[in-house]
C-alpha cells in the first residue's frame, strides 16, 4: 500500500472514520520508515496548534503547493481534483496537508523514494508566531521557537548533525556511541544524550545555551579544546569569542516553551520583553513612564490575549491592537 496524503490528513484532522484510520496504521505497520513518518508529521500537527485551536497558517496556499509537489514527484496515489479541477478537500484536511508540507519533503522524498541511502537529511523551520515540535529520525524531540530553522542529518557514521537559526529546545535520545551535534552560529554544542535549549539571535554573535539535564560540551567552532562543560541549571553563553557559564538563570527563560510565567515586582518594560519572546507579538507603550511600573503575576498555559486583559486591567490602561503589535497607553502606576 503506497501512502495516502488524503487519508493521512483526514486521520491527523480528524475526519476519518474507523476504517480510515486502521487502513493508516496498518500502513504505518507494514515498516519502520513508514511508521517514523507517520509519528513525525502526527507530533508537527499536534504541536504547530495556536493556544485557541487555531493553526496560523495560509492552509489553501500551503495545500497547493504541497500538491503541486506531490504531483510532481509522482507521490500523489489517488487524484483529488474534480473535473473542474478544483479542491474539494475540507478546511481541516487541507490544513493537516499544510502541517505536512512545513515537516519538510526532504524527509518525505528520502522515506519514499530513497530508502536504501546512507544517510538522511531533514529540514524543519517556523514561521511568524509559530511554534513546532518534530521527532527526529534517531527518536530524539527538538521543540522550535518561532522564526527558527534546523538542518538535521543522519549520516552513514551514525553522528547527529543539526545545524539551527534561531532558537530551539532539544531532548536528545541517549546514544554514547553516536554523540549528537548542533552548531548554532560559530558555536558548536556536542551531547549523547539529554535535554538542553539553544538560542542565537541573528543580530549579534551571542550563543546561549541551556542545560536542562545530563551534560554537554560547548565551545566555539574549531576549538574543542576550550569546551565548556555544562550541567543541568546552567547557562552557557559564546560571545565576541568568549565562554561563560552562569547559574543564575531567569525563571521565565524557557517560557515560549513551557507557557509558564511568574512576575514578582517586575519592571513592565521588562514583562513587556518577555512576553514579547514568549508569545512571539510586539508590545510598547507611547508613554515610557509605563514601563518603570512594577508587575506581580503567575500564568500557566494562558492565551496571550488573557494575559494582556490582566495587565491592562491591573495599571488601567487603553489598550490598540495593529496586526502582531499591542500598544498600552496611559497615565502612570498610580
Amino acid at each position: 500500500m503506497r501512502l495516502n496524503w488524503t487519508l493521512m490528513a483526514k486521520v491527523f484532522a480528524g475526519e476519518a472514520d474507523q476504517e480510515e484510520i486502521n487502513a493508516l496504521d496498518k500502513w504505518a505497520m507494514q515498516n519502520e520508515k513508514n511508521k517514523l513518518l507517520k509519528n513525525m508529521l502526527k507530533k508537527n500537527w499536534e504541536s504547530i496548534k495556536a493556544e485557541e485551536g487555531e493553526i496560523r497558517v495560509d492552509t489553501d496556499q500551503a495545500w497547493m503547493n504541497l500538491h503541486s509537489r506531490l504531483e510532481k514527484d509522482n507521490l500523489i496515489p489517488d487524484p483529488v481534483e474534480t473535473a473542474g479541477k478544483k479542491f474539494m478537500l475540507p478546511s481541516l484536511v487541507k490544513v493537516a496537508a499544510a502541517v505536512i508540507l512545513l515537516a519538510g519533503l526532504s524527509i518525505i522524498s528520502y522515506l519514499i523514494l530513497t530508502p536504501d541511502s546512507s544517510s538522511l537529511r531533514l529540514t524543519a523551520s517556523t514561521l511568524d508566531s509559530q511554534e513546532f515540535g518534530i521527532v527526529l529520525p534517531d527518536g530524539s524531540e527538538v521543540d522550535l521557537n518561532a522564526f527558527s530553522k534546523i538542518e538535521y542529518n543522519l549520516g552513514k557514521s551514525g553522528i547527529r548533525s543539526v545545524k539551527l537559526t534561531g532558537e530551539a529546545w532539544f531532548n536528545v535520545t541517549g546514544d554514547t556511541d553516536h554523540p549528537f551535534i548542533v552548531q548554532a552560529g560559530n558555536g558548536v554544542i556536542r551531547v549523547t544524550g539529554t535535554s538542553f535549549s539553544v538560542r542565537t539571535d541573528p543580530s549579534t554573535d551571542r550563543i546561549e545555551v541551556y542545560v536542562s539535564s545530563g551534560s554537554v560540551q560547548f565551545h566555539q567552532d574549531r576549538k574543542e579544546n576550550d569546551a565548556l562543560n555544562l550541567e543541568p541549571g546552567t547557562l552557557g553563553i559564546l560571545e565576541q569569542n568568549r565562554l561563560e557559564k552562569e547559574r543564575s538563570i531567569d525563571v521565565n527563560y524557557l517560557s515560549w516553551k513551557t507557557r509558564k510565567l511568574t512576575f514578582r515586582q517586575t519592571r513592565l518594560g521588562e514583562v513587556a520583553d518577555i512576553l514579547n519572546r514568549t508569545y512571539s507579538r510586539k508590545i510598547r507603550f507611547d508613554n515610557e513612564i509605563l514601563e518603570d511600573c512594577l508587575f506581580t503575576g503567575t500564568f500557566d498555559q494562558q492565551p496571550f490575549d488573557s494575559v494582556m486583559k490582566v495587565i491592562q486591567i491591573a495599571f488601567n490602561l487603553d489598550m490598540e491592537q495593529e496586526k502582531n503589535t499591542y500598544i498600552f497607553s496611559g497615565n502612570g502606576c498610580n
